[in-house]
């Protein structure tokens, strides 16, 4: 019998011979890949060049993104405040108005200036309400000359002693619709007759005529001129505000009208004149014939005159401080004399001032204005029996303050698009005029108040569809 076969047992690390050898090699290679394979393993954030530029430019991107999302956002937080403060000057004014009889502020309204110190009153936070937070530094912050401001800077700082020395060195990022002013209807003197302007006189608010005028003295007028004629200036006269000639359907107020009217209404008590008018008993009184201040007239209490014939003043009206006094006279005013007024006179026939007049009120002459003399006349609220008492005629959502280049503007529907939005119009054209308004402050946009004491944010190209007066005919334009 044959004995079993012999079986032997080994492992490769025993293996012998070539075959052996490479059983070894490839073992060798296996632990390497392995090796390579738990390494790559261990390092999973390991990138391309590509995958990390790839990476920066989706960062940047989403940086990009944030940024201008965050500066349209402060933008918009700019916007509001603005807005905030546009409301506030509104509801200022119209606070203002309510103790002036429904008049609202305006350019050369009192001797102050115009409406920003006619408005303190009733801020009393205007510094900071004045400025947009977009255009809060004047474009030159240490000029005395004048200064018109852009998108981005306020209008100020000017000369106190120069042709805008009414400004009283005020820095401002807006300006008021000059149509809802108090004076943009009712001017310092209106005439149906000529208007002639020789002597040294002062007047802090419009002067109109339904003829012509014409000045050669040394006048300063801080309102508009308006005429149914030629305007023909002369001379050193200032002249601050819009020369309008050739304007249709110049009317003042009929004073006999006026006349009659309180005659029919008031029951007015006679007086006889003399050197001393007393309106104790009665606000109303009526002198039958001429009126001759040729003495120191005293006046007691306060009230209306009417007069039938001529008013002469060849003295001192009155003999201290100013009468508190309307004259309502159906024939002419002469003044040769010194006439100190709180109030306001109302002439069918002619006014002429060869003396010293100081008129805080309104003059209406149904015949010429020839003023040789000197003194000033500043624009007040008319009394109640004054067709334009409650100031002129509002419209409804009307356009009140507004971002604006300077103090003041008078838009017009055939008012030009400005050819660059971020400087506006810096001639300050007075036939040109929503040029002022139309400034890119706001992302294509500007602010506007209304006389409602709302606040919004308009599209440059709107701004032609506001009712910024009675007669503005809206239409429409593209801002580039």
């Amino acid at each position: 019998m044959l004995a079993p076969a012999s079986i032997t047992y080994t492992s490769d690390s025993l293996s012998t011979g070539p075959a052996g050898s490479r059983r070894r090699g490839c073992l060798r290679l296996r632990h390497r890949a392995r090796a390579r394979h738990n390494s790559l393993d261990a390092c999973p954030g390991a990138f391309t060049l590509t995958e990390l530029l790839v990476a920066v430019s989706i960062i940047a991107i989403l940086i990009a993104i944030l940024l201008a999302g965050l500066a349209r956002a402060r933008e918009y937080a700019r916007t509001a405040q603005c807005l905030s403060n546009l409301h506030q000057l509104s509801l200022a004014a119209l606070s203002y108005a309510q103790h002036n009889r429904g008049m609202m502020p305006s350019d050369g309204l009192t001797m102050s200036g115009y409406w920003y110190p006619e408005i303190k009153p009733y801020d009393n936070n205007i510094i900071a309400n004045g400025l947009c937070p977009d255009a809060a530094t004047p474009v030159d912050p240490t000029a005395t000359t004048q200064g018109i401001g852009t998108a981005s800077q306020a209008w100020g700082l000017v000369n106190p002693g120069g042709a805008y020395g009414w400004l009283q060195g005020t820095t401002c990022s807006y300006g008021m619709n000059t149509h809802a002013g108090g004076d943009s209807v009712i001017p310092a003197v209106a005439a149906y007759g000529k208007v002639t302007l020789g002597g040294n006189t002062s007047y802090y608010g419009g002067i109109a005529s339904a003829t012509t005028i014409e000045a050669n003295g040394s006048a300063l007028i801080t309102g508009a001129m308006e005429s149914g004629g030629a305007i023909t200036l002369h001379g050193g006269i200032t002249v601050q505000g819009s020369q309008l000639p050739n304007m249709p359907g110049m009317q003042p107020p009929d004073v006999t009208a006026i006349y009659n009217q309180i005659m029919d209404t008031d029951n007015p008590a006679p007086t006889s004149g003399g050197n001393t008018i007393d309106f104790t008993n009665n606000p109303y009184l009526y002198i039958n014939g001429n009126f001759d201040a040729s003495g120191q007239m005293t006046i007691i209490g306060s009230g209306t005159l009417l007069v039938s014939g001529n008013v002469t003043v060849d003295g001192i009206f009155p003999s201290q401080g100013a009468a508190n006094i309307n004259i309502v006279t159906l024939g002419s005013v002469t003044i040769h004399g010194q006439l100190d007024l709180n109030g306001s006179i109302y002439a069918q026939g002619n006014f002429t001032n060869s003396g010293n007049q100081g008129i805080h009120g309104v003059l209406d002459i149904g015949g010429y204005y020839d003023d040789h003399g000197k003194g000033y006349i500043a624009i007040a609220a008319p009394p109640s029996f004054d067709p334009r008492a409650n100031g002129n005629q509002i419209v409804d959502s009307q356009p009140l303050f507004g971002d604006c280049i300077w103090v003041d503007g008078s838009p017009a529907a055939s008012d030009a698009v400005p050819s660059n939005t971020q400087t506006g119009d810096p001639t300050l054209n007075a036939q040109d005029q929503m040029a002022r308004f139309c400034i890119n402050r706001h992302l294509g946009c500007v602010n506007i108040s209304f006389t409602d004491g709302s606040a919004h944010t308009v599209p440059l190209a709107q701004l032609w569809q506001l009712n910024w007066s009675g007669n503005f005919r809206a239409k429409n334009v593209v801002v580039p």
